[in-house]
């Protein structure tokens, strides 16, 4: 056996490890966080490392991925490097932006005598905590982690697979999961003395994570009927943090609604008054599974849509992560973009955000034309559109180092059509039009950050008035820490019992309404 010793920040780990042996499976046993996306595929080549020392000859498919410069000081992908001989690995630290954001407090330090509660949102890309005072509910400070399980790729059903194929991985993605929500509680950065007044934690998820992290059976999500092995709550699931939390602590999972909505779902639920809506309204929860929820003011509809992971910058050319130099809003005058990037850095790719409002100005502009087509002669950036040797591509910036594709729009509208396709089913079986609806609330690790005049323009939501549009980003953790609560938990399985999952699967309009919501267009 060799030494693998991994960096990681101020982190250092070494392990034994046999030649061949992936280093993506070394980091993942190492409970350690790697950009991996497309599931250790070698399709995206985010997964770079820096080796030190060891390790085989880079193969062809790194070759595509990796710059000549970057091969020559050693940059790898993890999933195609393998060990050879003692090896020493570099892992970049990955820094989380979240946009699930409340202005904070300083109660908790105040008055000291208050119990405290912890909610988690564990999400399939962040996971994020908030610290809320029992009393009454407030939350005081929250923060945020990526979901380490990335590793095993960004969607849920490459992890899923991964769970079914092996009980090492079922387990190591049980690990991650709770080394995740470990990195977002320490992102509070809390002192032992209010950590030890920390009483109750509630944690939510979609199904998938909420059955990989309470180590439940996962073959009836992952192939038909797509049925939750349980749909109950979990009042007592202490052992499941207990390697992070004293025993003492009680530890609750709410109830799924079924088995493509989840717990986050029904967080979503409470935070936004369905139990006692003024009217027709709609929420969104926004991420690379959309969840839909509208109510006529009696009946709770509720839908989940394989969006794909084009809102978290995944499946695009120049996507990627909100980190510093990731687009996030863009304004096009005279040809010329105008971008706004996270820490103000020179743009280097785009999120979710970005992309939308960069389609949206595009298509304002008639660049790009409703059918989601790269004009072959456009009245703005004819010499930044470039049709020869392979896709249509329309460069963005003037160093040409930011570009989209036709497959790109091509990815955003699929998104974009599913969210849509999933609003119209559901209106369509209560009877609702656009006009009836008093509110429309856009949240989700995605849907918080998005520019309201770009979701409307482009069509993803129906054609309302933007001052019935909220854009509230921690919808999840807001009922999670409702659920804290003996009351809100109650509330919790009382809106579970109510809601009713439409699945899209079956109705027989959909797929027309797919096909027509992939324009774009409001209406």
């Amino acid at each position: 056996m060799n030494t693998t010793t991994l960096v990681y920040g101020q982190e250092k780990k070494v392990v034994e490890a046999a030649d061949g042996a992936p280093f993506s499976e070394i980091i993942a046993a190492a409970n350690l966080p790697l950009e991996q996306p497309c599931a250790g595929r070698g399709t995206c080549g985010s997964c770079k490392v820096l080796v030190e020392q060891g390790g085989n000859p880079p193969d062809e498919i790194e070759h595509q991925h990796l710059t000549a410069g970057e091969l020559a000081v050693g940059t790898r992908l993890a999933c195609r490097a393998r060990v050879q001989g003692d090896t020493q690995i570099v892992l970049s630290p990955i820094v989380v932006y979240s946009n699930k954001v409340f202005k904070g407090s300083k109660r908790h330090r105040q008055e000291r005598e208050v119990p405290l509660g912890l909610a988690i949102d564990l999400g399939s890309t962040t996971v994020a905590a908030y610290l809320t005072m029992l009393d009454n509910g407030e939350i005081v400070a929250g923060g945020a982690s990526l979901n380490q399980q990335r590793i095993y790729g960004a969607d849920i059903i490459s992890r899923l697979h991964a769970a079914q194929n092996s009980e090492d991985h079922r387990q190591r993605l049980y690990r991650l999961a709770v080394s995740s929500i470990n990195q977002a509680i320490g992102s509070l950065k809390l002192s032992p003395k209010i950590m030890r007044r920390v009483q109750r934690v509630t944690v939510v998820g979609n199904v998938a994570m909420h059955h990989l992290f309470a180590q439940l059976p996962i073959d009836s999500i992952a192939t038909l009927p797509f049925q939750p092995f349980t749909s109950q709550a979990i009042r007592n699931a202490n052992g499941l943090l207990s390697d992070i939390l004293p025993a003492a602590v009680q530890v609750m999972l709410p109830p799924v609604i079924g088995g493509f909505v989840g717990s986050d779902a029904l967080a979503c639920l409470a935070a936004f008054d369905y139990d006692n809506p003024p009217g027709p309204q709609l929420a969104v929860d926004l991420g690379t599974n959309g969840e839909v929820l509208l109510t006529d003011g009696k009946t709770i509809l509720v839908a989940s849509t394989a969006a794909g992971p084009a809102f978290e910058g995944v499946n695009i050319s120049c996507g990627m992560r909100a980190v510093d130099g990731a687009i996030v809003d863009a304004d096009l005058r005279d040809g010329i973009f105008d971008f706004e990037t996270i820490g103000d850095e020179a743009p280097q790719g785009l999120t979710g955000s970005g992309l939308i409002r960069v389609v949206y100005e595009l298509v304002h502009a008639g660049v790009i034309d409703p059918s989601g087509r790269l004009v072959a002669y456009p009245p703005l950036m004819s010499a930044q559109l470039v049709k020869d040797n392979g896709p249509k591509t329309l460069y963005l910036t003037p160093e040409r180092d930011v570009w989209l594709t036709q497959k790109d729009i091509r990815e955003l509208q699929k998104a974009k059509g599913a969210i849509r396709a999933a609003i119209a089913v559901l209106m369509k079986n209560l009877g609702l039009a656009p006009a009836d609806l008093q509110r429309v609330i856009l949240t989700g690790s995605f849907g918080g950050q998005l520019d309201i005049e770009a979701v409307i323009g482009l069509g993803m939501i129906p054609d309302v008035p933007p001052e019935k549009v909220q854009s509230i980003p921690n919808g999840a953790g807001m009922g999670a820490a409702i659920f804290l609560s003996e009351a809100g938990f109650a509330l919790g399985e009382k809106l579970a019992r109510e809601a009713r999952q439409i699945d899209l699967d079956r109705d027989a309009d959909f797929n027309r309404i797919f096909i027509e919501a992939l324009a774009f267009k409001a209406g």
